[in-house]
């Protein structure tokens, strides 16, 4: 420690790189979902006046043929013109609604129609009334707008109780009219047309939700932004990767996409710009490249990566068993040198881990290392405001790479990663990680327990130098560790086997559905990690789970 490189490189990440990107992207996904949302209103608005409109001869043939009251029907009637008029001209005018206004105009006529069609009645008969039929179309086109049923639900409850409670309130009201409520055919035919009036709000709902569904869904069968989707590589609770093309410049890319809508969690939105983000601020050859990013109207956020052919590192190590020193030193030296260029533009990556690490086939090199995933990555230097997925007590990651400050939500800085990197470099040497087992025991063992020796827990043939770097990148204290990865890159080129690995001329590994997703990573308090003893969920008991979207 102590020479002047690593103190060059430790006053380098005071002064983190700063981007846009993650304003851009916020940005642009809320105000194409916003812009999508007023447009959809405007229509809507558009075709309840022209209904309005015209079921205003309706009224005339009512009052001739069965009677009932014109003056009251259309005073009623050009209320409610006036509001939906009111509504289309504001939807068009500037500045542009907010959320919180287009919420008020969209739930507002829904209100002020059903409250129109239910006094309506009053003026047409009473409980004997045709125009409360007109609430059955009303609620059933609830479904025109896309809405998550949650946001639906609420708005047509309310409409469904304003229907009796204006209707059988005015007939109580009205002298003329208070006799129905003694007859029981009435109340009951009433009864029967609140409960399709309810029927046809279910539908609503089902209907809105499904359409907002699908057209999250239909991204798969179309383009996003300037790429046409090909096939899907992974998909996750919120996210996909896609192979696509991109015509203009006659390749195949990688398209990761975020589902931007009112039911992701905003976590997993600020996870996914900072993947982009700080991806983008890095041009290490070792570090997976981003090309172009973007969100589309229909809100999906995006970003277009190379798409690579090959397997990570742990579904070689399974495959393969220990690797070779030499091999293991060669790959992790690439990782190494991938994150120092991170590093030294004050960005700590807190989720390396061998499914990040992905060995494959470039131009006809074999074993070369790119590095994935940034999705939890911390800038150096940010405020708490600035680092969204700062929690007090909460620490994100994968428990078999956690160093012991991210286990205990202490500061995490470069050191973090040096740990997880000798984690991963023990893994690579011994087939199995330096703490296995529960999540719970793996976190108590990072702090607390001794690493035996990769060489002592496989039995395997590790040269002392190498075996050294791998034991001091797992020190407890992040002081005695290496300090940044580029101080960890120098270690192992100075071992005894660096430089002696010579990848095969050989069939190139078996192509891969990676880059894997990984929208969330596991997240939970330190005392829900400590107590829980629930087994993985999928990558193996000796990883630990990962939630990995």
């Amino acid at each position: 420690m102590g020479t002047d490189s690593e103190q060059e490189t430790r006053s380098e990440l005071i002064e983190p790189a700063r981007s846009s990107l993650d304003v851009d992207l916020g940005a642009s996904s809320a105000r194409w979902q916003h812009t999508a949302d007023v447009s959809r209103a405007r229509v809507g608005f558009q075709l309840a006046l022209a209904c309005t409109v015209m079921f205003s001869v309706c009224d005339i043939g009512h009052v001739i043929v069965l009677g009932g009251d014109l003056v009251g029907i259309w005073s009623l009637r050009a209320m409610l013109i006036a509001w939906l008029a009111s509504a289309m001209v504001r939807m068009r005018r500037k500045p542009p609604v907010s959320e919180r206004e287009l919420e008020f105009w969209v739930m507002g006529s829904i209100y002020a129609i059903v409250g129109t069609i239910s006094a309506m009645m009053l003026f047409t008969g009473g409980l004997d009334s045709y125009y409360g039929t007109a609430n059955l179309i009303l609620l059933g086109g609830a479904g025109y707008v896309p809405r998550p049923w949650r946001r639906t639900a609420p708005a047509v409850l309310l409409a469904v109780l304003l229907f009796p409670a204006i209707v059988l309130g005015g007939v109580a009201l009205v002298p003329e009219l208070r006799p129905q409520l003694s007859d029981d055919a009435r109340l009951y035919r009433f009864f029967v047309l609140t409960l399709l009036f309810a029927a046809s709000g279910v539908f609503g709902i089902g209907g809105a939700h499904l359409v907002y569904v699908l057209r999250r869904e239909l991204g798969q069968y179309r383009s996003i932004g300037r790429y046409r989707l090909r096939r899907r590589l992974g998909r996750g609770g919120m996210g996909e990767v896609w192979a696509a093309w991109h015509k203009g410049l006659g390749r195949e890319v990688a398209v990761k996409m975020l589902r931007y809508g009112h039911e992701v969690d905003p976590i997993a939105v600020e996870r996914f710009r900072r993947e982009v983000r700080a991806t983008s601020e890095l041009s290490h050859p070792n570090t997976v490249r981003v090309f172009d990013y973007g969100a589309t109207e229909d809100g999906i956020l995006y970003y277009a990566m190379e798409i690579l052919e090959g397997e990570n590192l742990r579904t070689l190590v399974r495959r393969e068993g220990p690797l070779p020193p030499a091999r293991a030193v060669h790959l992790i030296s690439q990782a190494a040198r991938a994150l120092a260029e991170a590093h030294r533009k004050g960005i700590v990556h807190r989720d390396v881990k061998p499914e990040n690490v992905f060995v494959v086939d470039a131009g006809g090199e074999r074993d070369f290392v790119k590095i994935l995933d940034f999705g939890i990555a911390k800038v150096l230097g940010a405020t708490p405001g600035e680092d969204g997925l700062t929690r007090t007590g909460v620490v994100t990651g994968t428990p078999a790479t956690m160093s012991p400050e991210a286990i205990t939500a202490s500061e995490i800085g470069p050191p973090a990663d040096v740990y997880a990197l000798g984690a991963v470099l023990y893994f690579a040497l011994a087939g199995r990680f330096p703490f296995e087992g529960e999540p719970a025991s793996q976190l108590v063992a990072h702090l607390h327990e001794r690493v035996v020796p990769p060489s002592v827990k496989a039995g395997a043939d590790v040269p002392h130098d190498v075996e050294a770097v791998v034991l001091r990148a797992l020190e407890k204290d992040p002081a005695h560790r290496y300090r940044c990865a580029d101080a960890l890159a120098k270690a192992l080129a100075a071992t005894s086997v660096a430089g002696r690995w010579t990848p095969p001329k050989s069939v190139p590994p078996p192509r891969s559905s990676e880059p894997r997703i990984s929208v969330v990573s596991q997240e939970m308090t330190v005392d829900e990690r400590l107590a829980r003893t629930g087994s993985g969920s999928g990558l193996g008991a000796d990883a630990g789970p990962e939630l990995d979207g």
